[in-house]
């Protein structure tokens, strides 16, 4: 039986893969912070300090994992901390991902590496963008998943093995964390905190939003198919409005909310162009975000 690590196992994308993976691969989850109620059978559950590089090696090297899908990261959009944001959302992260990177170097049979890239490596670009377009980031985070990239390819190319980078575009499930957009709009609507609910819908937000299934089915066809591209995106490639969401799941559920968007305000997100994945991985996105968020709403 192959085996895969994947880290950040109980982040939501590695609650999706790892449901879709433990019958036919041996999956050794990494986790930060256990999560007991999230547990399922056939993983093999590990805390692991990716800070350590020596405990990090020994536990690739006793496990020799087939696939590596890297989606550990701490992530927090709404931090107002400069000094922190720097500190754990760039430093924090380029560290680990680089001594997890590392610690296969010693192995004689190297495994596929899959990093979880961000459509925040592109910045604010005004236009919808394909691999070929350079990365701009314009925060920390998108910082550190470019750079993480920039030594991926380094040490790819250097020790040849395979490796991809899947850039993510955003994407939610019922499993998505509370602080993201979705679950937290899911959350002003059922409590009615219309103050909340209204600075969300007054950003007349409109970008590309995916339902994490779709992305996680995008990850497993790159790893069965060990597609050794440099960089590949998986997105919905198209414009999603979150006011027409929340219009929809207000009236849906009957809820007396009445809001209204500031006239002029438009938050445009950025677009990825998909047609690479399509083509390459054969992938196809089979949900939208609207089924994300009934779900969520259903779920929460």
């Amino acid at each position: 039986m192959k085996k895969i690590l994947i880290t950040g196992i109980f982040g939501q994308d590695g609650q999706i893969l790892k449901k879709k993976l433990s019958k036919k691969y041996k999956i050794l989850g990494q986790f930060h912070k256990d999560k007991k109620k999230l547990r399922i059978k056939n993983i093999l559950y590990k805390k692991i300090n990716l800070k350590n590089l020596n405990i990090l090696k020994n536990y690739i090297k006793i496990f020799k994992p087939d696939y590596i899908i890297h989606l550990a990261s701490k992530n927090d959009s709404n931090s107002k901390n400069k000094d922190q944001t720097k500190n754990i959302y760039y430093t924090y992260n380029l560290n680990i991902t680089k001594n997890l990177i590392n610690s296969i170097l010693e192995l004689k049979k190297k495994p596929f590496f899959i990093f979880a890239g961000s459509s925040q490596m592109y910045g604010n670009y005004k236009k919808k963008v394909n691999e070929k377009n350079s990365f701009k980031p314009d925060s920390y985070y998108g910082k550190y998943k470019s750079d993480s990239h920039k030594y991926l390819m380094k040490v790819k190319k250097k020790y040849k093995f395979k490796a991809t980078t899947a850039i993510l575009f955003n994407h939610d499930s019922p499993q998505r964390n509370k602080k993201f957009l979705l679950p937290r709009i899911i959350k002003y609507l059922k409590s009615k905190n219309i103050k909340e609910l209204k600075k969300i819908y007054e950003l007349n937000i409109k970008g590309d939003f995916s339902h994490a299934e779709d992305i996680c089915q995008g990850i497993i066809l790159l790893m069965k198919n060990k597609i050794n591209l440099d960089k590949i995106i998986l997105s919905s490639n198209k414009f999603t409005n979150i006011n027409s969401i929340i219009n929809f799941l207000i009236k849906k559920n009957k809820l007396n909310i009445k809001i209204k968007s500031k006239k002029n305000a438009t938050n445009i997100k950025l677009l990825g162009n998909n047609k690479l994945a399509k083509k390459i991985l054969k992938w196809k996105p089979r949900k939208n975000y609207l089924n994300a968020a009934l779900e969520s709403y259903r779920f929460n």
